[in-house]
């Protein structure tokens, strides 16, 4: 689908974690047709007096849910964007621009997809994994979600939930500044070699900030990873 203007309308909000982050959907008006690919983004059109900016926001839902899409919007204290999208609440109207991207699972599909990802980094991949669950793909997935504190781990109980129904879905979720959690608390980039064995037919898709990119593909390569083998996606 070619990108084009939506007009939307906000309709739920949800505060996650701690960080001053939240869940948004975005619903179209009946009859529109909004077809994207999982992983993709799209712009959110912020008003401003001098004139219209646009910020890019992965889709954190699956194309296959339709109707909507959802958003994971970390606010960052002065920016334009997210000042303005936090004055927003449920019933308003914005305007976006997409879907725009390619930032998708690669075809043909591998054996075994890993996905690593920290903060609101998560967002392309929550849409990618219920796309490939709610499709049936025969491959197993491994989510490495890296987080600072506890309470931070974004939709911690859905994932849980879906790899009790999907046995081909491992969640690994590291926290690096915990208070009573006691799973994994090392960085992403240092889970890598830890739970998985061996690179052959393994695609690695990473997403977050650059040093955390930068880090987790060094790891990669270390491992053996070929350029083709891995993808990613930066928020800064």
């Amino acid at each position: 689908m070619r990108a084009g203007i939506f007009t939307v309308t906000l309709t739920d909000i949800q505060d996650m974690g701690i960080q001053d982050t939240r869940h948004f959907r975005l619903s179209f008006d009946p009859g529109t047709v909004f077809d994207y690919e999982a992983g993709q983004f799209l712009n959110i059109m912020i008003p401003t007096p001098e004139k219209v900016l646009k910020r890019p926001y992965s889709i954190a839902s699956s194309p296959t849910w339709k109707g909507f899409v959802d958003l994971c919007w970390k606010r960052i204290p002065g920016g334009k964007a997210t000042e303005y999208l936090w004055t927003l609440k449920k019933g308003d109207k914005l305007q976006i621009q997409g879907p725009l991207g390619r930032f998708t699972a690669q075809r043909p599909l591998p054996k075994t997809i890993v996905f690593v990802s920290t903060g609101t980094g998560i967002a392309p991949f929550r849409s990618m994994i219920h796309d490939l669950l709610e499709k049936g793909e025969q491959l197993q997935i491994l989510n490495i979600f890296g987080n600072r504190y506890d309470e931070d781990i974004l939709y911690q109980k859905e994932f849980e939930e879906l790899a009790l129904k999907h046995p081909n879905l491992k969640n690994i979720f590291t926290v690096s500044r915990p208070k009573t959690w006691k799973g994994e608390s090392q960085y992403v980039q240092f889970l890598l070699s830890k739970h998985l064995a061996s690179p052959a037919d393994t695609h690695v898709y990473i997403c977050g900030l650059t040093n955390m990119i930068n880090a987790v593909v060094e790891s990669a390569a270390a491992m053996g990873f070929t350029k083709e083998q891995i993808h990613y996606e930066k928020y800064d």
